[in-house]
């Protein structure tokens, strides 16, 4: 299931609705879906809730919605969370990937990826990307950053897992 076709089951859901009543100042804020063995999880969508600085995420699978309980979010203090504006985002996701992939193999092309996630953020010094991270079977992160309006890797960084253990 594509992005768009998942936001608007959301939309559509009596979950989201009754939310939406309870609560007005939510706003989409990120997409995230991982593939792990070549299988897909669901998706999963961010509702940025200003007035509590907190975030409110939906599970999006074939036949269900589950709701989790608001949650802190990881960002630096005084970091705007951004919204998602969909009507920028004109790069399909399957699409995407493929962009990502072709990348990886030409530039690193022995590396064996276990993990894919990729997450749809609107980040204020590139607006809405899709920041893609491949967790590598050689302990490596590769991380881009690719624009979603016209799918233009905007930086790519390979990094060892290691460092993140030294830091």
């Amino acid at each position: 299931m594509g992005l768009k076709q998942a936001l608007k089951r959301l939309k559509e859901s009596k979950e989201f609705k009754d939310l939406s009543k309870k609560i007005k100042e939510i706003y989409f804020s990120y997409a995230l879906i991982m593939i792990e063995d070549d299988k897909t999880a669901p998706w999963q969508i961010g509702f940025y809730h200003k007035s509590t600085d907190k975030m409110i995420t939906f599970v999006v699978d074939k036949n269900e919605i589950k709701i989790h309980e608001e949650e802190e979010i990881f960002k630096k203090p005084g970091m705007e969370v951004k919204k998602i504006d969909m009507e920028k985002v004109k790069i399909p996701y399957n699409e995407l990937l493929k962009k990502a992939e072709d990348f990886r193999k030409n530039k690193y092309p022995k590396e064996l990826v276990s993990k894919t996630i990729a997450i749809l953020q609107n980040l204020k010094e590139y607006g809405n990307i899709w920041n893609i991270t491949y967790v590598t079977q050689s302990f490596k992160t590769l991380n881009m950053k690719i624009n979603a309006d016209n799918g233009k890797i905007l930086s790519q960084e390979m990094q060892s897992l290691m460092d993140f253990v030294k830091k």
